[in-house]
């Protein structure tokens, strides 16, 4: 219902009411006419149900409030979680279940991490793991809910948050407990202790020993097997899904090859009645708890083998390490190494500079050099017929004598040109950029 009455000022002022207004609308027009105008017009509308959008009140938008726990259930049922995420935040959930995202903010995260350390005493690594299971649920739910979380408090935490401080560790002192520190286990298997351990071990017990150190491969990787995934016509073993999710080929060496062959051929019965599956140690129920208990019973059996054989602090999973570190005979492996550095050894060759030969046998190559320069030869050194792609970037500078004629490839940017008096007509490709000096 429309009403118009006149001010002291002259004005018209139109007031209307209505069931579906959330309130009485007041306006003030110069003339009585437009006020009439306007309150027909509003009350039509009205008739028809039809509410101006510049009439409703607009009120704040309502934030939503999740709870960590709900968080993580909607997180790990709409993605394909990494297993080892998924024990992750089933082990922080219970601390955290019932803190709403609301609470989330800088000082939260860091009184998290600060209780991890004062409280838990837990390792700077295991800290690390737990602060990136739960930074990658919330960035989750920044992208895909931020009407709920609208930033990633743990994103904002400073480099190191995880190592102890001095303040750390006088709170720990005064209870008795001591700041703990980032140790990088690098434990390397002697040639005595793997003698004494394959004294020790016999049957199948002995080919999965074999087996993680020829190949490197996970102890779950091991267990869970089957024939489907070797391959030794192409000298593999195919893995479905590692440790990070993605699968990957394991090349055999001659000894695993030969180990997995025997054992195919004299074990064939028993495999066949395991539905195909390598080893007896698991059953097939690919369940994570039932996986989390046939790696526990493994590494049972692995750990009073190795304690009988006088290594009673070798961890089944060194054995990666160790196996990682023999793959390329030529890697430094001295008991200094770390996983890292035998890893990196494995490398074909540096993409960016390679260093020459020192002996002065003929080396035929048949790999690919570096991609942006080679290194530098001594002038006394000779050189030798070498096949294979040259430096991406640059060529090495050559003494006249010394240089012999290559057929491979030649530099995508630069070249050392030709001697004096040599013809220069090359049956590769020429510089992209430019020639050298």
């Amino acid at each position: 219902m429309a009403s118009i009455k006149k001010t002291r000022s002259g004005a018209f002022q139109l007031r209307v009411k209505n069931k579906l207004l959330p309130k009485i609308i007041w306006a003030t027009f110069d003339t009585f006419e437009e006020a009439e105008k306007y309150g027909g017009q509003l009350e039509r509308l009205l008739a028809q149900g039809i509410v101006p959008t510049s009439l409703l009140e607009q009120g704040p938008p309502k934030r939503t409030t999740w709870t960590i726990g709900r968080c993580i259930v909607e997180y790990i049922r709409h993605n394909a979680v990494p297993v080892s995420d998924v024990k992750l935040l089933d082990t922080i959930r219970p601390a955290l279940e019932l803190v709403g995202t609301g609470n989330l903010n800088y000082d939260w995260a860091d009184a998290w991490i600060t209780s991890m350390k004062r409280e838990a005493n837990l390792a700077p690594s295991t800290i690390r793991h737990r602060h990136g299971a739960l930074a990658r649920c919330f960035d989750w739910m920044l992208r895909k809910h931020p009407e709920i979380l609208v930033q990633n408090p743990l994103r904002l935490l400073k480099r190191g948050f995880a190592t102890y401080t001095d303040q750390d560790a006088q709170i720990l002192a005064a209870s008795g407990r001591a700041a703990r520190e980032d140790i990088e286990r690098d434990r390397r298997l002697s040639p005595d202790e793997e003698h004494e351990i394959l004294r020790v071990l016999d049957g199948e017990d002995r080919i999965f020993f074999v087996l993680a150190l020829e190949t490197a491969m996970r102890m779950r990787e091991c267990y869970t097997l089957d024939l489907s995934q070797v391959k030794l016509g192409m000298r593999t073993i195919y893995l479905e899904s590692s440790k990070n999710g993605q699968s990957r080929q394991v090349p055999l060496s001659s000894i695993a090859l030969a180990l997995l062959d025997e054992h195919l051929t004299v074990n064939r019965a028993a495999i066949k009645a395991r539905d195909g599956r390598l080893f007896p140690y698991w059953d097939g129920n690919s369940a994570i708890r039932e996986l989390d208990r046939t790696s526990a019973e493994v590494s049972r059996v692995f750990s009073d083998a190795f304690e009988e054989a006088a290594v009673p602090d070798l961890h089944f999973h060194d054995l990666r390490h160790e196996a990682t570190c023999r793959l390329r005979p030529t890697a430094d492996t001295s008991e200094d190494d770390g996983s890292r550095q035998c890893a990196t050894s494995l490398s074909p060759g540096a993409s960016s500079a390679g260093h020459p030969e020192t002996g002065r046998r003929p080396v035929r190559r048949r790999r690919a050099y570096p991609r942006v320069r080679g290194a530098t030869r001594s002038l006394s050194e000779r050189l030798y017929r070498e096949e294979g792609l040259s430096p991406r970037a640059r060529g090495n500078h050559r003494a006249g004598a010394c240089l012999v004629y290559r057929p491979g490839s030649i530099p995508a940017c630069a070249r050392q040109p030709a001697p004096a008096g040599r013809s220069r007509q090359r049956p590769g490709v020429y510089p992209r950029v430019r020639g050298a000096t």
